[in-house]
This record gives C-alpha cells, sequence and structure tokens, in this order.
C-alpha cells in the first residue's frame, strides 16, 4: 500500500476487514466445526462485528478512528476466545481464530494508522 493516501490504506484495509468478518460467520460450516457450540457462536458474533465495524470505516467514517479500535479488540479477542471458551484442543477453530485475530488486529490497526491529525475535526 506504499504510494497510497491514507484513505485509500484505510479503505484496503477495512475491505479486507470486512470479507474476514464474512469468513468468520461461515466459517464454522464451511470447516466443519459447526458442532462447537462455543466455536460457532463466537465466530459468528465477532465476524459480524468486524464487518460492520469495517464497513462502518469503510463507507463512512473515515476520520472516526475509534471504531478501528473495536476491530483491534475483536482481534485479540479472537486470540485468546479457545483458551476462555474452551475450544483450544480443537485444532481448526483454534487456527482460524488465531490466524484471522492477528490479520483482523493488523488490519484494523493500519486503518486507524491511516488517519492523519489533519484528518481529524478540531477541537472544540
Amino acid at each position: 500500500m506504499n504510494g497510497a493516501t491514507p484513505r485509500q490504506r484505510n479503505a484496503a484495509a477495512s475491505s479486507i476487514n470486512i470479507l474476514l468478518g464474512l469468513w468468520l460467520i461461515i466459517a464454522p460450516f464451511v470447516l466443519g466445526y459447526a458442532n462447537l457450540a462455543a466455536a460457532q457462536s463466537n465466530d459468528i458474533i465477532v465476524g459480524i462485528i468486524v464487518a460492520i465495524v469495517a464497513a462502518i470505516r469503510s463507507f463512512g467514517a473515515y476520520a472516526a478512528r475509534g471504531w478501528s479500535w473495536i476491530n483491534i479488540l475483536c482481534g485479540i479477542w479472537l486470540l485468546i476466545a479457545p483458551f476462555v471458551l474452551g475450544y483450544s484442543n480443537a485444532p481448526t477453530p483454534l487456527w482460524n481464530d488465531i490466524i484471522l485475530g492477528i490479520i483482523i488486529a493488523v488490519l484494523a490497526w493500519t486503518s486507524a494508522a491511516s488517519v492523519r491529525r489533519t484528518d481529524l475535526p478540531p477541537a472544540p
């Protein structure tokens, strides 16, 4: 993304996070762990949040980088969820969540960092 404007970097990172959120929603069914209720519910709920927040950042709230922090937290949650919710012994949802957690958090950080101070509204 070198040479891209901050707005383009935000749109690219957020668009990829929309796709990753959608993947989280369908992953339990595609990868065959829909029978693990904790993993399935977690991935569907987090996937919906990630996709909606990324869409907000991509299509409307460019200067509101606080939205990206929600997805950073979702990414961190995906890293620890298998251990907290008790499905760390199931390798498919474990690695799906760890890999996506890292990618989502990094892309959300990229999106948040794409906003320059000059893009923000003036302080009251």
